[in-house]
Order: C-alpha cells, then sequence, then structure tokens
C-alpha cells in the first residue's frame, strides 16, 4: 500500500426540498472501506502533493436512494 497521507471528507447531497437525514452507520462504514480502496491511491497521493483533501460525495434522490459517489480533490 502506498503511503501517501489519506485526508477524506464526506459529504451527502439531496435535492432542495427533500427530507435531511444522516447517513446510516452502515453507509459510513461502505465509505470508509471505499477510501481504503486501492484503486484510489494515485488520487491521494495527487492531493497530497498539491495541499489537498479528497472529498467522497454521495448524491441521494428525494426519496433519499444514493444516486451518485463521486471523488474530487480541494482544498485543505
Amino acid at each position: 500500500m502506498n503511503m501517501c497521507t489519506q485526508r477524506v471528507i464526506f459529504r451527502f447531497r439531496r435535492p432542495s426540498g427533500s427530507q435531511q437525514s444522516h447517513p446510516s452507520e452502515a453507509m459510513h462504514e461502505a465509505l470508509m472501506l471505499l477510501s481504503e480502496a486501492e484503486e484510489l491511491q494515485s488520487l491521494y497521493c495527487e492531493a497530497s502533493k498539491a495541499g489537498k483533501m479528497v472529498a467522497i460525495e454521495v448524491f441521494h434522490n428525494r426519496a433519499g436512494q444514493p444516486l451518485l459517489i463521486h471523488f474530487s480533490k480541494e482544498a485543505a
């Protein structure tokens, strides 16, 4: 495993007007496991070299079902 710093932020995005609820423990655990995937190590290295963090955003529909998981680098 690569030794790049793994600074990760999780965000949950919902359409305006939809009911706000906290993600389940299972969803949080699944995202933690996903953030440890070997395939993401290059993204962490790029972000670390640029002094940025990795954001993992989960977009939900109005019914609260996850539609998309998006990874990006952003300022720390």
